[in-house]
């Protein structure tokens, strides 16, 4: 398990405890017994009963917003995945990010997969030969060449491809799948044969 499925995994197991220490507080004496004892101190048994009380639904309180935090953060990071992924599935256009796009030096996973019958050559990174696929990560302050005239980039919008003879074809849905692409890639692409990419070309 990586550290941030620990991390993920030990928020939800404190979100869990807090909730069950909160039923146990609810269907015990443990709070009336404090309070009784407490009629007989100086101050009478409203500031145990208060406190005890806060303590109590203090703890559901921080464990179901722990819970709703969480699981909010990792759909929200499933939904940006999908939408880099695309939902449409090959050949339905080049995933983009919407919002303006901050070149930070961040590094992507991209698969790249060869199914023509021609040799393609990225520029100072590999080969790939016909149905060969490979996964590789690219920064996005840097471009991506391929011999065959495409160009990777990060634009002011996300990624963008130049690709004048149309040899390029996003992977999305049940394509992703379809190639055994690993979770953690974020972007897929296949090389086709020039004019069944997905940019148009005439």
């Amino acid at each position: 398990m990586s550290k941030r499925n620990l991390k993920i995994a030990k928020l939800y197991a404190i979100s869990l405890l807090c909730i069950v220490y909160y039923f146990l507080l609810q269907n015990s004496n443990i709070i009336a017994e404090m309070v009784k004892k407490s009629e007989r101190g100086r101050y009478g048994s409203f500031p145990t009963f208060f406190l005890s009380g806060l303590f109590k639904y203090g703890l559901l309180f921080v464990g179901i917003g722990i819970f709703i935090i969480v699981s909010f953060l990792l759909i929200k990071e499933k939904i940006h995945k999908d939408r880099h992924r695309g939902n449409h599935g090959k050949g339905e256009g080049v995933p983009s990010i919407t919002a303006e796009y901050e070149k930070t030096g961040t590094s992507y996973k991209i698969y790249l997969r060869n199914e023509t019958d021609k040799i393609v050559k990225i520029k100072d990174k590999f080969t790939l030969s016909p149905n060969e696929e490979k996964v590789f990560t690219f920064a996005n302050r840097d471009s991506i060449l391929l011999d065959i005239g495409a160009k990777f980039i990060f634009g002011e919008y996300g990624l963008e491809i130049d690709d004048k003879i149309g040899q390029i074809a996003g992977i999305g849905g049940a394509y992703w799948q379809k190639y055994n692409i690993p979770d953690n890639v974020d972007y897929g692409f296949v090389i086709v044969q020039p004019g069944e990419g997905d940019i148009v070309t005439e």
